[in-house]
């Protein structure tokens, strides 16, 4: 992993950490990013397969709708089902022949499964799922651009005419001052989320008919709202206190941790390997001062570990130690350790395959801030630092170092390319084959399936860097000798 220390892929490194703190800084902030609602249709199973293609009319069929709601608030949402054609213009001015109803906080998401009944003979009927959302500024439902739809063939005889679902007036209403209720308490900075599950527990009750108690938790929403507001607006202050001091201490840390390890990080890095033997290779040409007194120091002592070459007053330890890891990283120098670890699984967790270690360390890592991030929110700049590196970087990382596990095989700068780009396409094949297992696409399965992907590419790659050791190490001199 020694060419991560490249100037140029350090600079690339660096550069993906500050725009991941940032978009981290902007979500702690909680001044959001472009908000936006989501709506998608899954089959039968919940999966993105299976859909229905030919029909019968009057008899149900079973669809899933899938609503995302990520607008940095709570939602209101109203899915029209309505028929029309291919020179229909959406929104469709063709009355409903279903509705779905759903309230949603912030960042959430629902899948909601639904039977429904096509009257309409013919080939290519057009399904189409309209999202509108309820406009605060006008008090009505407006049309909120996203949309779906199904082509199907309905066949058999054409079904009689379905009276559609209607809302209770009073209830509607009722619903709706509940909802206005959550948002004004959402703004003052409430924890808003037992008033949701109420009025999502009043939203059920009247989609299946039961009016009554569906607007008695519409009121409790509503009565809720003066206390959830105060209790509010006092933790806002303290909030917006605390998100300060998190990003302070994150910054404060950074800057002390790099000023302390900008000089001390190469004699860490000499004493870690300070039993390894420093072989030249390089040649005579183009040679600066520093790099021949190293060359005649080597040269004099013959064999000389890393920490007696870089403690050796030449120059100024931390200085040596950055020019000889500088000239290994050019090929110039070589760090030999003849005692090779006798087996694979000792080998695993040595000094030799450091690249093993530190990704399943960053993936453990990564695993805990996702689950821990909403107990400690400092740990959301974490999450979204090493979520980058778990989904951008160390797929195809795994994957490049198990085809080439030859350093020299690829430049630093091909490596790191080709690990981003590898990366952004086997994640998607992940997701892919993930949705066609019972689990589906999901974060728990996700996580699951990266994990092991990476890990088990990393394995391999740990494997054939093995092999290849035990063959410069072991075999070669043998094969001098005969």
């Amino acid at each position: 992993m020694s060419w991560i220390l490249n100037d140029e892929v350090l600079a690339v490194i660096a550069a993906i950490i500050v725009v991941s703190g940032v978009f981290a800084t902007i979500q702690i902030l909680n001044t959001g990013l472009e908000p936006f609602s989501e709506l998608g249709l899954l089959g039968p199973e919940g999966k993105i397969a299976n859909y229905p293609r030919v029909i019968e009319a009057g008899k149900p069929f079973r669809i899933n709708v899938y609503i995302g709601n990520y607008e940095g608030h709570v939602m209101y949402y109203r899915i029209l089902i309505k028929i029309g054609d291919k020179n229909s213009t959406i929104p469709l001015t063709n009355e409903p022949i279903m509705e779905i109803r759903s309230i949603l906080m912030h960042n959430t998401s629902e899948i909601i499964p639904i039977d429904i009944i096509v009257n309409n003979l013919g080939d290519n009927i057009r399904l189409v799922f309209e999202m509108w959302i309820y406009n605060e500024t006008i008090g009505s439902f407006t049309y909120h651009g996203r949309w779906n739809q199904l082509w199907l063939n309905v066949t058999g005889e054409e079904g009689k005419s379905m009276s559609k679902f209607i809302l209770n007036p009073d209830v509607e209403e009722a619903i709706i001052t509940g909802y206005l209720a959550i948002r004004k308490a959402e703004v003052n900075g409430g924890d808003i989320s037992k008033m949701v599950e109420l009025l999502r527990k009043a939203l059920f009750n009247a989609m299946n008919g039961d009016f009554v108690n569906a607007k008695s938790f519409a009121i409790q929403v509503v009565s809720m709202e003066p206390e959830v507001s105060r209790v509010g607006i006092e933790a806002e202050r303290f909030k917006l206190l605390i998100n300060i001091s998190e990003l302070t201490i994150v910054i404060v840390l950074s800057i002390g941790i790099y000023i302390y390890l900008r000089e001390r990080f190469w004699i860490y890095l000499t004493r870690f390997y300070k039993n390894w033997k420093v072989v030249w290779k390089g040649n005579n040409e183009g040679l600066n001062d520093i790099e021949k007194s190293i060359k005649k120091f080597i040269k004099s002592k013959g064999q000389i570990t890393l920490e007696s070459l870089v403690f050796s007053g030449i120059m100024k330890p931390s200085q040596m130690a950055k020019t000889i890891f500088n000239l290994i990283r050019k090929g110039v120098l070589e760090l030999v350790d003849l005692n090779l670890p006798k087996s694979f699984l000792s080998y695993l967790y040595s000094k030799h395959n450091l690249s093993f270690i530190i990704s399943v360390v960053l993936i453990c890592l990564c695993i805990l801030t996702v689950y821990f991030s909403n107990i400690f929110p400092i740990l959301s700049i974490l999450r979204i630092i090493l979520g980058s590196l778990f989904v951008l970087f160390l797929p195809g990382y795994s994957l490049i170092e198990a085809l080439y596990p030859r350093e020299e095989e690829l430049s630093p700068l091909e490596r790191l390319a080709l690990s981003i780009g590898l990366s952004l396409a086997i994640v998607p094949l992940v997701g892919l084959i993930l949705n066609y297992t019972p689990w589906g696409i999901r974060l728990d399965p996700i996580i699951t399936a990266l994990s092991f992907l990476t890990l088990g590419l990393l394995l391999i790659s740990s494997y054939r860097k093995y092999y290849l050791k035990k063959i410069i190490v072991f075999v070669k001199p043998l094969i001098k000798t005969n």
